[in-house]
């Protein structure tokens, strides 16, 4: 989620058959990997904060992907992924395998303004299991669930598992993320592509996302139910903004790439 060239990596959706207690995602490893800065931006659209994307190598090849997005009055979301380098099962120029990487464990903790920690959410992809800690302390007894066999599961790095709908290569993709309430959930969810728009010489694509209720019952909840969305570069994939809550209990903000505005990206 978090660099100029690791914005353009892509999902592999159609993979051999995983192992039991493993991510079924694979992420494309860029050639480079800089940080990015973005701006939070309040729902009227003043700006509230400052925001960080990056992603560190670490000394036995792990990649360690941080979000932290905050806002001045002292709220935040510090976000955390941990990914392995694989094979992807794709041939390099030679017919040597491309090397992608492979979610391992995600972790996420909020702060409200008054410094009351919210829970711990840790999703440990190799163990297959999501747990939530009180008070954001992972040394006090947690509440556990299990994924499912297929692991499906994204919290963190969104904005590659959305690359696919952003490029135009599909219109819709279902998945699961994971949320703390008294206890550790699973949330069924669908991103849906929108239609590109023109701003500023730049075409610009949102991809929208919120609850999966199947399409017996979406009409009927229409707007009732939250969706929060990614916009990107439409011709390359970069990564422009996202909006959603900086915790559960709010407020909604707005991320956009430093050095634009939400009316430069679409947002008015």
């Amino acid at each position: 989620m978090f660099s100029g060239a690791l914005l353009v990596l892509f999902v592999m959706l159609v993979l051999p058959t995983p192992a039991r207690a493993e991510s079924t995602l694979r992420l494309q490893l860029p050639d480079t990997l800089e940080p990015i800065g973005a701006t939070t931006f309040d729902g009227t659209g003043h700006a509230i904060g400052q925001s960080r994307f990056e992603i560190d190598t670490q000394p036995d090849g792990l990649r360690t992907m941080q979000v932290t997005m905050g806002i001045d009055d002292g709220a935040s979301m510090v976000s955390q992924a941990t990914l392995a380098p694989v094979a992807s099962g794709l041939g390099g120029a030679a017919g040597d395998p491309a090397v992608a990487l492979q979610l391992i464990e995600e972790r996420s903790i909020a702060t409200s303004a008054d410094g009351q920690n919210f829970p711990l959410l840790v999703v440990d992809h190799t163990a297959g299991r999501v747990s939530c800690y009180p008070d954001g302390d992972a040394t006090r007894p947690g509440k556990h669930i299990d994924i499912p066999d297929e692991d499906r599961l994204v919290n963190v790095p969104m904005q590659l598992f959305f690359l696919p709908l952003a490029r135009g290569e599909i219109n819709s993709l279902r998945f699961q993320i994971a949320a703390c309430g008294d206890g550790p959930v699973l949330h069924r969810m669908l991103a849906e592509r929108h239609t590109p728009i023109e701003r500023d010489g730049r075409r610009i694509v949102e991809v929208e996302y919120g609850p999966d209720l199947g399409k017996a019952v979406a009409w009927l909840a229409g707007d009732l139910l939250p969706s929060f969305s990614f916009w990107f570069d439409a011709s390359n994939g970069t990564y422009l903004g996202h909006r959603m809550p900086i915790h559960r209990k709010g407020p909604e903000v707005t991320l956009v790439r430093q050095g634009l505005t939400p009316p430069e990206i679409g947002i008015d």
